[in-house]
């Protein structure tokens, strides 16, 4: 039977009624058996050829409206059909044509020779989900499913089915929800390209609708693409771990733990190394106090004193740390000490490390204080407004060091007060070697810093505990974020417009509320062109707006061209998702009924009237309430090229842990407390469609 058009004003699909054809077809087959009986009995085994030609039409009839109620039948199939997806990392692999993209130096080289013998590699896309672009007709479907009554009953499958949707009612039960969104259409594999994820993704969804699961997923297709994963985790989730180290070691790439939790066997990240100018990382520590056009009085003060004790730091010959930071910068004997060895350096550049005591006529017997004096004394007389040919580098920091030193303590202390707990946070142990490595820590623990990460390539798994130490995961995830946008503006001004000598970066943070901040915002601006690809996400739109304000929440909304959404609750959040969906154009029928008859006219005389009218009106392409009913693992996603998917997001896990489908047999024979409904993605099915569907 083919489907109306939407364009056929005359006509309307309605897919959800009782299958009525079914029991007209029964009843044609019992009538042509009767027939054929009934000439057995009273003529033997020679039919007539009347009573053979009835009882032929009648089968044929009933063929026909069999054929007729297949679509509705399969139509109410796919309303209570549920099962598990499973797909293991190997198959995941294949899918997404890891053997090309893994390795970004052995894809440069074939992307060489195809382009030398004029030929086409794979396109560059990911296996996102099992499901259907959605489109009017569907949304006039879920309407007619939503409008049905709870138990669906209007279009209950045949009794003969019941060992079968005993335990599609089970699997429902467990997963939750309602699948009048996902059950509408035949369910395909379906894949989003590389170009679509440098749009950056925005995730939303409850507790235990499957995030983890669908960033398992995804982190795992990117690192099959060849990019470099940057992780940060405040749950310290071990399955998206665990599976991430596994898909490494697959690979042959580096696997890079942080987890401050577990020092001992963390890695060291230095924030500080990827840095072009002195106000970088101070921009960089600042944000996570305030904003960067905060016009504070204290907080500009404290801007400028992290600048000058960076350039102080650089000056006398060390690398800038935090903790290097927090110690020359705690109180004015500290700012004295690294003022001095600032000097001394600037002195021995300037005159010779072999002559600048006698052109300086220093004592070293001299008090710390008293050996300030006397440097600063004779700086002021030499190089202010100095005017030679090349000056020499650091007179200017020198200046900003004397004035500090100079510098009330008591008011001094009070314009740095709010610096002290972000540093204190950020400085003690363990965190002191592990945000802050030199080459004279405690331990042998390794050290990254994301220029050299993005060279070799890997996973950097960042595991904070977001719920025992919610203000130090904050800091961390917000250094994180801030480094990146550091490397992602490097690679903005690059000459290499193409950015072909860089690798792509894939940059996940889970409860992203946690990291927002300017850098967040000038990654989502800017990432595309550096090929970095943001996923960011989070419970509800309210918890980014807590966590910032309307206005920020609402640049990140509209800087995400990727929006997915697993159940939410949350009114803010739904309406984004609705809002995001569109209308569709909902055919409606109403029926009306009258009847008239007056006190004085004979019982005989009365009136009646029915009309039937269909009109359309556009309604949300998906009812709102439905997005609180979203079973678990199910997700609807707006995408950057313009479609919009809903469907079922299967569990990644290793080989060995794959177990085998479902079979009818378990189905018929087991009880369903014994029976978990699975069904394991083939790769060689997906495939093929994808072939077909070229």
């Amino acid at each position: 039977m083919g489907l109306p058009k939407r364009t056929d004003l005359h006509s309307q699909e309605n897919l959800y009624r009782p299958v009525f054809e079914f029991r007209s077809a029964a009843v044609l087959f019992l009538c042509a058996a009767f027939a054929t009986a009934q000439n057995i009995y009273i003529d033997g085994m020679a039919l007539t050829p009347v009573i053979f030609g009835t009882s032929a039409i009648l089968v044929l009839l009933g063929m026909k409206r069999i054929h007729t109620a297949i679509p509705y039948f399969k139509a109410h199939w796919r309303v209570f059909y549920r099962v598990m997806l499973f797909i293991s990392l190997e198959e995941l692999r294949r899918i997404n044509k890891s053997q090309f993209f893994s390795d970004e130096k052995k894809y440069q080289v074939l992307l060489k020779d195809a382009d030398d013998k004029n030929k086409s590699l794979p396109v560059r896309r990911t296996y996102l989900c099992d499901g259907y672009v959605w489109g009017a007709e569907h949304a006039e479907r879920a309407h007619q499913i939503h409008n049905l009554s709870s138990n669906l009953r209007e279009i209950k499958l045949p009794s003969a089915l019941n060992p079968f949707t005993r335990h599609f009612n089970k699997l429902a039960r467990t997963m939750g929800g309602n699948n009048s969104i996902f059950g509408v259409d035949k369910r395909d594999a379906n894949f989003v390209t590389e170009e679509n994820w440098f749009g950056h993704t925005l995730i939303t969804g409850n507790v235990g609708t499957g995030k983890t699961v669908l960033l398992r997923l995804l982190s795992s297709s990117m690192l099959h693409l060849g990019h470099v994963i940057v992780i940060v985790d405040p749950k310290n989730d071990p399955d998206w771990q665990k599976s991430m180290r596994d898909e490494c070691k697959s690979l042959g790439k580096p696997f890079y733990h942080f987890h401050p939790a577990q020092p001992s066997t963390s890695v060291s990240i230095d924030v500080c190394h990827n840095i072009v100018k002195d106000s970088d990382l101070t921009n960089r520590l600042i944000s996570l106090i305030s904003s960067v056009d905060d016009n504070d009085g204290f907080i500009r003060f404290g801007e400028s004193l992290i600048t000058t004790i960076i350039g102080g730091t650089k000056l006398a010959g060390d690398k800038p740390t935090i903790k290097g930071i927090y110690q020359n910068m705690r109180d004015q004997f500290a700012i004295l000490n690294i003022t001095i060895r600032a000097f001394e350096k600037f002195y021995a550049s300037t005159y010779g490390s072999e002559s600048w005591i006698k052109t300086v006529n220093v004592d070293n017997n001299l008090s710390q204080i008293d050996k300030f004096k006397q440097y600063a004394a004779f700086f002021q007389i030499n190089f202010t407004n100095y005017d030679g040919i090349s000056p020499p580098a650091g007179i200017d920091i020198l200046f900003e060091l004397i004035k500090y030193v100079q510098w009330d303590p008591a008011h001094m202390s009070k314009m740095t007060a709010s610096l002290n707990p972000l540093f204190t946070l950020l400085s003690e142990s363990p965190m002191d070697d592990l945000l802050s490595p030199t080459n004279t820590m405690r331990t042998n623990r390794v050290v990254v810093n994301s220029e050299g990460m993005f060279n070799s390539g890997g996973v950097l798994y960042i595991s904070l505990d977001g719920l025992s130490n919610p203000k130090t995961a904050r800091a961390i995830a917000q250094l994180i974020t801030a480094d990146l946008a550091a490397c992602a503006g490097k690679r903005y001004n690059s000459s290499d417009v193409a950015m072909e000598t860089n690798s792509r970066i894939s940059f996940f943070i889970d409860e992203a509320h946690s990291a927002i901040n300017t850098s967040m915002i000038n990654l989502l601006a800017q990432g595309r062109a550096a090929k970095i690809a943001l996923f960011v996400c989070t419970q509800t739109i309210s918890d980014i707006v807590a966590g910032s304000d309307e206005a920020t929440a609402s640049r990140i909304t509209g800087l995400c061209n990727n929006f997915i959404s697993l159940r939410v609750n949350d009114l803010a959040t739904q309406t984004l998702v609705v809002d995001n969906f569109g209308k569709s154009a909902i055919n409606t029928n109403q029926v009306t009924y009258s009847t008239g008859a007056a006190t004085l006219q004979s019982h005989t005389d009365f009136s009646g009237q029915i009309s039937e009218r269909k009109s359309t009106s556009m309604e949300d392409s998906i009812p709102k309430e439905l997005l609180g009913q979203v079973p678990n693992l199910h997700i609807i996603a707006r995408l950057q090229d313009g479609r919009k998917l809903v469907g079922q997001i299967p569990i990644s896990v290793p080989d060995v842990a794959m177990r085998p489908t479902t079979t009818v047999f378990e189905m018929l024979t087991r009880p369903t407390t014994k029976v978990t409904l699975r069904k394991n993605l083939d790769a060689n099915k997906i495939l093929q469609h994808l072939k077909r569907a070229a």
